[in-house]
């Protein structure tokens, strides 16, 4: 058992440590190049930072145009050919043939996007190397020094190309992040018609946003003038889309500058809706016994964790509510919306929009 043990691991090592080789030679050197950028980029040492990312994005490049000549090469034997495109039957083939490279190369990605990923086709391998030559993790990251600089023509640059190459993001939400830096850009240039192009187009697989059903479901619970309406709608609804978040505050501010109410109250209800189920759902993955029962003990939880509260400051969720009671109010829904500012002004953990939240209760007649 110990000797067919010693084998096992012998062999286990043996192979990662040709694809941790491989991957030293030809992928680490693109990725050592971003992360100290990104060092350097935090140490405002922007010039260097600008330097490694774009020598990240060359070794990118050269990792992908080696691993698919090496692919290439080791499949133009007639042998290999006739094993067809099934990437089993070439990988037998190699294996005779001790291809060990083109093994590697193969096996690399199979550990980086799993097998599944490849429906057993070269050819959609091969494809997927042409797809990673480009970096858009640094095509961003220069985007951002040029942002910090000014530049915004170079930013914009920058931030579309990272936004064509987004399907080979690592973190592929990091694409509505993009996006929201290009409206940045644009209402920089005080073109705010852009501006809501780019937000919006955020939202494009939103589907909260775009669930009109939904939507009206939410504000006949609103506009039901019932005193029960607002302990309703947080019992019935809720959202995950967090990473629109930064989008719906944004279309909130520039709608309700134009005056258009009712749009501004959309993007007031999805940022509060969704401020809310986010709270929720990390309260209740910390205190199992944790059910919502109402919109106070809620805020109650979320005042006995600091880093949640952390979390409500830099995303100003308080005053995402306080907004929405605004335009509550406006908008002729002077129920739900004193029901809530009840709750908000008693309750709510920061006492700066606690203050606020007694200030516009005041304001109803």
């Amino acid at each position: 058992m110990i000797k067919k043990l010693t084998l096992a691991t012998l062999l286990f090592f043996s192979f990662f440590s040709s694809l941790f080789a491989l991957n030293l030679s030809v992928n680490e050197d693109s990725v050592k190049a971003y992360r100290e950028a990104l060092v350097c980029y935090e140490n405002q040492n922007y010039g260097q930072a600008l330097k490694l990312c774009e020598d990240a994005i060359l070794f990118r490049k050269q990792l992908s145009q080696n691993h698919k000549k090496v692919l290439e090469t080791s499949m133009s034997p007639r042998r290999v050919q006739r094993a067809g495109k099934e990437i089993s039957a070439i990988l037998a083939v190699l294996e005779e043939r001790n291809e060990k490279e083109a093994i590697g190369i193969i096996k690399y990605y199979f550990s980086r996007k799993g097998e599944k990923f490849f429906e057993n086709s070269i050819d959609k391998l091969l494809s997927y190397i042409d797809e990673i030559q480009d970096f858009p993790e640094a095509q961003c990251l220069i985007g951002d020094i040029y942002l910090l600089e000014g530049e915004y023509i170079f930013a914009e640059k920058y931030y579309l190309e990272a936004i064509e190459n987004s399907k080979v993001l690592d973190i592929p939400n990091q694409k509505y992040e993009i996006l929201t830096k290009l409206a940045r850009i644009s209402y920089l240039q005080n073109d705010l018609n852009q501006m809501e192009v780019r937000l919006l187009s955020i939202l494009t697989e939103d589907k909260t946003f775009s669930d009109k059903a939904l939507f009206s479901a939410m504000m006949n619970t609103i506009s039901s003038n019932k005193a029960d309406s607002m302990q309703k709608f947080f019992q019935l609804y809720r959202s995950d889309t967090y990473y629109a978040l930064e989008a719906y505050n944004k279309l909130f501010e520039y709608y309700y500058s134009l005056g258009n109410m009712e749009k501004s109250l959309q993007f007031a209800l999805l940022s509060v809706l969704t401020n809310f189920s986010r709270m929720e759902d990390v309260v209740a993955s910390r205190n199992i016994e944790y059910s919502y029962k109402d919109l106070q003990t809620l805020f109650f939880e979320v005042s006995l964790y600091p880093d949640i509260l952390d979390w409500c400051n830099r995303n100003d969720v308080w005053k995402n509510f306080n907004n929405f009671s605004m335009v509550l109010i406006k908008c002729g829904y002077d129920k739900f919306a004193k029901s809530l500012l009840t709750v908000l002004a008693e309750f709510t953990p920061e006492a700066y929009w606690q203050k606020n939240a007694v200030i516009i209760l005041s304001r109803i007649k």
